[in-house]
């Protein structure tokens, strides 16, 4: 019995196999979607390390421009101008398009031109250093008028200008009437151009030109606001010591407008100016007289004194004279004669003991009022 009911026991050895294809195909999928679930994790956790490393670098990059262009910046505002230009090649070389650099070195360019100087070093004459530097100026003011317009393109030319001036005088390698061509270009494109104006007052000032075409320019420059130290300082430097008639004047009525404006002048100029004007050795009475008629009679006052409180101008002894003989001049001009013979009288007592071009001048002063 027992045998007969083992008999009828089938063993199937196949079925266990086919579960188990069956449950092998049932979980392939699941593998697979694993399999590609960790690929797809290493392929996004890649991507993330060149991200970040795309990010390093491009804040290092940024980094590094950004330290180039503020020593750049510094160079230029320390007036070491060469170093300057240098600096900014240096970032140009990565990004010629690199508008903000460009920008830059175009302005620092043109302050280099503005305050142009140079030192003779041993074994090294001033032409030399001179044109070495404007080598490295020119391309970059160039370079600069391709990419600029309007006002930005006439302060370009005319710095441009400038730079052939300074070829022409320092470095004695060309002549100034190109500078010239470049000043009257930028005025063409910009009538107003604070620097064209400026710029050619001054050549006009230096070589004998029109007084009153440079004085033109210069009070379209003043008009303008813009770079007035420099204005100022081209100003009064062409009509120093011009001997023309109307220069003194014209430098009287400079000095008043910057006093009335509250502009500063350098201590060295404001000396300069007082001594051309008022030292009563250096100006003939006819000088003194036109100086002292450029503007009302209180304003010439008032900026003789601001001009004389300029260090150095006078001693302290000899500034109480020259205040004294301004102020009776002014009486004189001013048709009060008693009050002018007066100042002349007391002043004629103080330098009785002091011989000299001063006591002269008051002792022609006394006679000319008596004998009118």
């Amino acid at each position: 019995m027992t045998t007969g009911r083992f008999n009828r026991t089938v063993i199937n050895m196949d079925e266990p196999l086919e579960k188990i294809e069956v449950a092998a195909k049932k979980s392939w999928p699941v593998i697979m979607g694993w399999v590609g679930g960790i690929t797809a994790l290493i392929a996004f956790f890649g991507s993330i390390g060149g991200g970040i490393t795309w990010l390093i670098n491009h804040h290092r990059h940024n980094a590094e421009y950004k330290a180039q262009m503020q020593l750049a910046q510094t160079q230029a505002s320390q007036k070491q101008y060469q170093a300057a230009l240098k600096t900014y090649g240096e970032i140009l070389k990565e990004d010629p398009l690199d508008r903000a650099a460009t920008d830059a070195q175009l302005d620092a360019a043109m302050e280099w031109v503005e305050d142009f100087s140079l030192y003779a070093r041993e074994g090294k004459d001033q032409a030399d250093l001179s044109s070495a530097a404007l080598d490295e100026i020119f391309p970059v003011l160039t370079s600069g008028m391709t990419r600029a317009k309007n006002a930005r393109l006439a302060d370009a030319e005319a710095h441009l200008g400038w730079a052939h001036f300074l070829n022409a005088k320092m470095a004695q390698r060309e002549s100034d009437s190109v500078a010239v061509e470049d000043w009257r270009q930028a005025l063409a494109t910009d009538p107003a151009n604070v620097y064209a104006n400026a710029m050619l007052g001054n050549w006009l000032l230096q070589t004998g030109g029109n007084l009153n075409e440079a004085v033109q320019h210069f009070e379209t420059a003043v008009k303008s606001g813009r770079a007035l130290p420099l204005v100022r300082r081209l100003q009064l430097g062409g009509l120093l010591y011009l001997e023309a008639p109307g220069a003194r004047a014209e430098t009287m009525r400079v000095a008043n407008d910057m006093r009335t404006k509250g502009e500063q002048l350098d201590p060295g100029m404001q000396r300069r100016v007082a001594n051309w004007c008022f030292d009563p050795i250096l100006t003939h009475r006819a000088e003194l007289i036109e100086v002292l008629g450029a503007v009302p009679s209180d304003d010439a006052w008032k900026t003789y004194l601001w001009l004389e409180s300029s260090p150095g101008f006078y001693s302290p002894d000899a500034a109480d004279l020259g205040k004294r003989f301004v102020h009776a001049n002014l009486l004189e001009i001013a048709g009060k004669r008693g009050d002018a013979l007066d100042e002349y009288r007391g002043l004629q007592s103080a330098l009785r003991d002091r011989p000299g071009s001063l006591r002269d001048q008051v002792a022609a002063a006394i006679n000319r009022l008596t004998r009118g």
